[in-house]
C-alpha cells in the first residue's frame, strides 16, 4: 500500500509548505476539494518587494463551493499575467538566482493554454521541485479513486489550518530587500528559490536538527 501526505494545491505555496513536502517526500496534491474562498492560497501568493509585502492574487471565473479546485477557470480580468510577472521581476529581478529560473517561470505566466488554477499551480510545482531538484515525488488525485489503497500519512489541506505549524522555520535568510525592510518570514517559496538558488533545499532540511 502506497503511503503519502496530502496537500492542497497553491499558488507557489508558502516555504513551510516546501518544508513539509521536504519532510514526506511521496506527497500528493488534491484537487477534489471543494472550493473555499476562505482559502487564499488557492490563487494567491505572498512576495516581497521594494514597498515590502505583497500579495498577487490570480482571477478566477466565479467560482463556487459546489466546485472541485480542478474545474476552477482562470479568469483574464485586468491583464493579471502581466502585472504578476511585472510585480515577480520588480521584486526579484536583482536578486542572485532570478535569472536562471526567469525563462522557465515566465513561460508559464504566459501560456493562456493554462486554463485553471489547479493546472496553473501544478506548472509551477513542476517548475520548482525540478529548479531546486527537491527529493519531492508528487501526486495529483483528480478523483477520489486515486486514493483507492493509499495510506495518507498526513495532511496538509487548507482546512487544517494548524496543520503546517510545526513546519515554520524561525531562521533568517539572505533577502535582497532586508537591509531596508527587515526580515520577511514564511513568504513563497519563490523568495527562497531567488535569492538562495538550490541552496534552499539546505534551508528546508534544516527543520529536521
Amino acid at each position: 500500500m502506497d503511503s503519502l501526505a496530502v496537500f492542497s494545491s497553491r499558488y507557489a505555496g508558502s516555504i513551510d509548505y516546501y518544508a513539509a513536502m521536504y519532510r514526506y517526500g511521496r506527497v500528493a496534491v488534491d484537487l477534489t476539494e471543494h472550493y473555499d474562498k476562505r482559502n487564499k492560497s488557492l490563487n494567491r501568493v505572498c512576495i516581497v518587494g521594494p514597498n515590502g509585502e505583497q500579495s498577487l492574487s490570480v482571477p478566477l471565473c466565479k467560482p463556487n463551493r459546489d466546485m472541485k479546485v480542478r474545474q476552477i477557470a482562470i479568469s483574464e480580468h485586468a491583464n493579471w499575467r502581466h502585472t504578476h510577472w511585472g510585480a515577480l521581476f520588480s521584486a526579484y529581478g536583482r536578486t542572485p538566482f532570478f535569472e536562471y529560473f526567469a525563462d522557465d517561470l515566465k513561460a508559464i505566466f504566459e501560456d493562456k493554454e493554462i486554463q485553471t488554477v489547479a493546472e496553473f499551480n501544478l506548472k509551477l510545482h513542476e517548475a520548482i521541485v525540478e529548479f531546486l531538484d527537491l527529493p519531492i515525488e508528487t501526486i495529483v488525485i483528480r478523483d477520489k479513486a486515486d486514493l483507492t489503497n493509499v495510506e495518507i500519512k498526513a495532511e496538509f489541506r487548507d482546512v487544517n489550518r494548524d496543520a503546517l505549524a510545526d513546519f515554520r522555520i524561525e531562521k533568517e535568510y539572505y533577502q535582497i530587500w532586508s537591509e531596508k525592510l527587515g526580515f520577511c518570514p514564511n513568504l513563497s517559496i519563490l523568495d527562497l528559490l531567488c535569492n538562495l538558488g538550490r541552496e534552499a533545499v539546505y534551508y528546508i532540511a534544516d527543520l529536521e536538527k
